[in-house]
């Protein structure tokens, strides 16, 4: 168990910020503030559809049928039910709910038999704006997403996705095996990478070490489908095919090539350039996050080296009611004491040495994947005794002491 006094310690800021640093207009990654994309999951039988409906109970009306492997945004959560939108591509969006229980969330490895529809006649496959992204002519074959009344959603090879009318098409076939539609994750390599912004052409800089989760393509393709940042129809949000090669499977072992800053009780990340616009990442005291492009608020203090950290009194993280609950988990579960440098430890935590120790937190954040913890620890007379990992949105107690 690392020691607290050997953490980094950020200094604390001032809760206002200067005027002019409102102006970024941090936005959340989705309208409700959930994952921004997620996958549509009916199971491995290709034929399978969920439904699009246009409100969230089982009687509403259905405005399209879904197959598994279907990319979604999603915009509001309705607890069994998600609003989610269906056109990625375009800036208005087919939107309709779907049950939350076939979705799986972006950054797993995932993959999908979409059925393939094969072109009988000349068709354009457009954006809902009606933006001409490819032109099919018959005998092309195209995976089929979703069906919207008389019009097919589908994934193009190379190309991406986009609207055709269903009446192009043949009957669906069974897709083969060798053609799925793969979802994985990646990293940005040592030294960064640069890229063109399929929406306008500018240049993308995202620095090293940056998690990229949201990565798609049809199998054996030569190159993915990235997009990263906030809500695929929210800005900034960036969309690029890249060679596999120029991809990373793993976060390491270099370090992180961006920059990390404290904000308030916040962690700001610069992730990379946008037409030499800096892409700005928030991740809030809570674990929520937010986007902006702009410069780095003046007031932000630049952290130099890992782990990063921000000291905070518990009140300042945790209610009343979530401090309560993890002096109730440390009377109930008596973790060791650590104070024995790596000797044997012979002593349990007990309610009379809890009543003698002070209760002590701290956010602590890892920059590649975003991902943010509370650090909750017991000192008696200035000395750690026991600590844990804390859930931000919650309080609940994740992991705890030597003897976790």
């Amino acid at each position: 168990m690392r020691r607290a006094l050997g953490w980094i310690v950020a200094l604390l800021l001032a809760a206002a910020a200067p005027s002019w640093a409102e102006e970024l207009k941090w936005l959340s990654p989705t309208i409700g503030g959930n994952d921004a994309v997620m996958i549509v999951d009916n199971g491995s039988d290709w034929r399978t559809r969920l439904n699009l409906r246009a409100e969230p109970h089982k009687g509403s009306d259905i405005r399209g049928r879904i197959y598994t492997g279907t990319r979604v945004e999603i915009y509001e959560d309705y607890g069994q039910w998600c609003l989610v939108g269906l056109n990625l591509t375009g800036n208005d969006v087919l939107t309709g709910c779907v049950m939350k229980q076939y979705l799986t969330p972006v950054g797993r490895e995932f993959s999908a038999l979409c059925p393939l529809a094969a072109a009988v006649a000349d068709t354009a496959v457009t954006s809902s704006t009606g933006d001409v992204i490819a032109q099919l002519k018959p005998g092309d074959q195209a995976h089929v997403l979703a069906v919207c009344g008389d019009r097919y959603y589908l994934m193009t090879p190379d190309i991406g996705q986009g609207y055709a009318p269903a009446s192009a098409f043949a009957p669906l076939s069974e897709p083969e095996e060798g053609s799925r539609i793969v979802y994985r994750t990646f990293y940005v390599p040592a030294g960064g990478l640069t890229f063109a912004d399929d929406r306008n052409g500018w240049e993308i800089t995202l620095s090293g070490g940056v998690q990229l989760e949201d990565c798609w393509q049809i199998e054996g393709e030569t190159q993915w489908h990235v997009t990263f940042g906030a809500g695929i129809q929210r800005p900034p949000r960036v969309h690029g095919c890249i060679p596999q090669e120029a991809l990373s499977p793993h976060a390491g072992p270099f370090d992180f090539g961006g920059e990390v800053y404290a904000y308030e009780k916040s962690f700001i990340v610069r992730v990379g350039t946008e037409d030499g616009t800096p892409i700005l990442r928030r991740t809030l005291q809570n674990g929520d996050v937010r986007w902006a492009a702009g410069d780095v608020p003046r007031e932000a203090v630049l952290l130099e080296s890992d782990p990063y950290i921000i000291e905070c009194e518990p009140t300042e993280l945790l209610t009343q009611e979530m401090i309560d609950g993890v002096f109730a988990y440390l009377r109930a579960h008596h973790p060791l004491d650590e104070r024995t440098c790596g000797q044997s430890v012979n002593e349990w935590v007990n309610d009379a040495l809890i009543d003698r120790c002070r209760l002590r937190t701290s956010l602590v954040f890892e920059p590649t994947t975003g991902e943010l913890i509370i650090r909750a620890w017991l000192e008696e007379d200035g000395d750690y005794v026991t600590g844990g990992d804390l859930d931000p949105k919650s309080g609940a107690v994740t992991r705890w002491g030597c003897n976790a």
